[in-house]
């Protein structure tokens, strides 16, 4: 069993057990492999579904909270690339190792590439369910992709294979209308008998085909650009903003902080993260706005506040902004 540590405020860390799953089939039968778990205790519920063969995996989470808390997880298992993206909730996500910090929201979705070796620490808010859906691809396969498709994926398969772990787009995206279509396909490889993982291993493809197409590409080669002691200044500047949205430091106060200066920040910035350092904070809180209209009853003044704005007429025009609706409309027709 794999155990995942569990926090909430007042409470005593408790322990959620989990099965010890080996990601790919080892059947040999060539046919698909389905397994599926529950779990639970007083914090949250768990729920996992997947199949499988000897290349791909595609894993369904469902989790449930009974209370805002942390779940802390460390997996030492076998290297991966897999794509997930969100079907219900949000949640906020920290990879100790290499300093990454998203927000998974429903609708995005990204590519990571994992050694096998990975420390996170998800947060999960009280009464909201988050589901999200993965498709694996074993090392093996992902260096046949690596092999044929050396301008997309050989530069990722070297970093896997050196022990890296990463995501092969620098934010998550939305899901284009082509690749959610795909992604609904691939459910069909469990009809497809016999022929179910040649089914599988096409529709994979073509997902990840779809979603290279969506980055064109750039953002890993963009990442790259910068060194590791640069990229690490850049991400820990994100996990400032991200954590001091409320009241974020200056441009001059923030590069200080990381160790750099105003040029460097913002050039590092927008060649790790597509963004300037505003409008990533402006992002950011308007997905944590989202997340609290459509998961929370709280008022649109409160709602304001809460992603740091002091009155609500300047929060509504900046909403607007960015999505074309009033936060009270973008509730209504959700």
């Amino acid at each position: 069993m794999i155990q995942m540590e569990l926090s909430s405020r007042g409470r005593d860390t408790i322990t959620l057990e989990i099965p010890d799953i080996s990601y790919f089939s080892t059947n040999g039968s060539g046919r698909l492999e389905e397994n599926s778990w529950n779990m639970g205790n007083e914090l949250l519920t768990y729920n996992i579904s997947e199949f499988k063969c000897r290349d791909f995996n595609v894993a369904k989470y469902r989790i449930y909270c009974k209370e805002n808390c942390c779940m802390h997880s460390r997996n030492v298992s076998c290297a991966f690339m897999g794509l997930s993206f969100v079907n219900q909730g949000m949640v906020e996500c920290f990879l100790s190792d290499t300093r990454d910090r998203r927000i998974w929201a429903e609708g995005h979705t990204n590519i990571m590439v994992s050694s096998g070796v990975k420390e996170e620490r998800n947060r999960f808010c009280k009464g909201e369910t988050f589901g999200m859906t993965t498709v694996l691809v074993s090392p093996g396969f992902f260096r046949h992709l690596s092999e044929r498709y050396p301008e997309y994926f050989g530069k990722a398969y070297l970093r896997l294979d050196s022990g890296e772990t990463f995501f092969l787009a620098p934010e998550n995206i939305p899901v284009p209308v082509t690749l959610d279509t795909a992604l609904n396909d691939i459910e069909l490889s469990r009809m497809m008998g016999n022929a179910s993982p040649m089914y599988l291993e096409a529709k994979v493809i073509e997902c990840l085909s779809l979603f290279i197409r969506e980055t064109k590409g750039k953002g890993l080669e963009k990442e790259n650009s910068l060194t590791s002691s640069e990229r690490d200044k850049i991400y820990q500047a994100r996990d400032i903003i991200c954590s001091e949205y409320l009241n974020p430091p200056s441009l001059r106060d923030l590069a200080l902080r990381v160790g750099t200066n105003e040029c460097t920040l913002k050039a590092g910035f927008k060649q790790a993260f597509h963004s300037t350092v505003f409008n990533y904070l402006f992002d950011y809180r308007m997905n944590m706005a989202v997340h609290y209209l459509l998961d929370t009853n709280k008022t649109i003044a409160e709602v304001a506040s809460l992603v740091g704005y002091d009155y609500q007429a300047h929060f509504c025009t900046a909403f607007k902004r960015k999505y074309n609706i009033s936060p009270s409309e973008y509730r209504m027709k959700a």
